[in-house]
């Protein structure tokens, strides 16, 4: 069983996320411009709502995406994000962000770049736009796993989930809580990327505990706790928690898509596909 202050601390630990900070994220005002000709500015607002989003959806875009047949001055292209200089179908689109570097590319690669310069507005984009849904998420899921290997590196302690039923050690319970604390808010940021409440809601316990159930993470802690060599064991502790963070990044993200809750195998597997992807990630931290 766990002991009742580590469990005691991790859900006085859960209270402190804030869902409001999550929601005015996900509520971030934000601009496009289009800029082209009408039958190129169509298709890159479809391409950018696609054929998923909601009626409710496509009034709100008329909120966040104003088109020109020619390309705005300077004063006025402060107000946008970016703007988008759409051309021929087939041809690359062209991409302006106020303050950064200009750059062109098709459709996934211009969404790709417009995250990269704005990661700030990833889950604003994510909920506006369903074009971005999955690379946003998948930005986000990226970058909560690098920061639980940090974390799992630098303590070299267990990365796994704090709800498993095993007394950890005293030194151990902070960083632990903190992993899977920060896997919630990673759920929480998805769900609010899919135009879902942003709290720990059931379905929010129920992802965690699915994966946590697939990954026998009761197995891992046990033999985890114990003393292991340095280095290799902390570089070992802080690909798991980066595995293990992506697995529930990915339920997360194939429960919000498609509404139902990803298999055992389903959650093995995101585990195992992201091995490399940590390893590379680890060596990274360690440089």
């Amino acid at each position: 069983m766990a002991s009742p202050g580590s469990a005691w601390s991790f859900w006085k630990t859960v209270q402190t996320v804030s869902p409001k900070e999550i929601e005015e994220e996900a509520s971030a005002a934000f601009k496009l411009a289009i800029v082209g000709l009408p039958a190129d500015r169509k298709l890159v607002r479809e391409a950018l709502l696609t054929e998923r989003a909601t009626v409710l959806e496509r009034d709100e875009a008329e909120n966040h995406l104003r088109e020109f047949e020619t390309a705005p001055d300077a004063d006025t292209s402060r107000a946008f994000a970016f703007t988008i200089y759409a051309g021929p179908s087939g041809e690359p689109t062209g991409v302006r962000g106020y303050n950064s570097v200009p750059f062109t590319g098709t459709g996934d690669e211009i969404v790709a770049g417009m995250l990269a310069r704005r990661p700030d507005l990833a889950v604003a984009f994510a909920r506006r736009l369903p074009r971005f849904r999955v690379p946003a998420c998948n930005l986000l899921i990226q970058g909560t796993s690098r920061v639980n290997a940090g974390v799992a590196l630098i303590s070299a302690l267990p990365g796994v989930l704090p709800i498993t039923g095993i007394i950890l050690p005293a030194t151990s319970v902070g960083d632990v809580i903190l992993l899977t604390k920060n896997q919630i808010i990673l759920v929480m940021r998805l769900a609010a990327a899919h135009g879902q409440k942003s709290a720990y809601t059931k379905q929010v316990k129920e992802i965690l505990a699915t994966v946590g159930g697939a990954l026998g993470w009761r197995t891992v802690a046990r033999e985890l706790v114990g003393l292991v060599p340095a280095g290799i064991g902390a570089a070992l502790k802080a690909g798991i928690a980066y595995s293990g963070t992506v697995a529930v990044g990915k339920a997360a993200l194939f429960y919000y898509q498609t509404g139902k809750k990803a298999t055992p195998a389903q959650i093995r597997e995101a585990y195992d596909e992201s091995q490399d992807e940590a390893k590379r990630a680890v060596e990274a931290l360690k440089q």
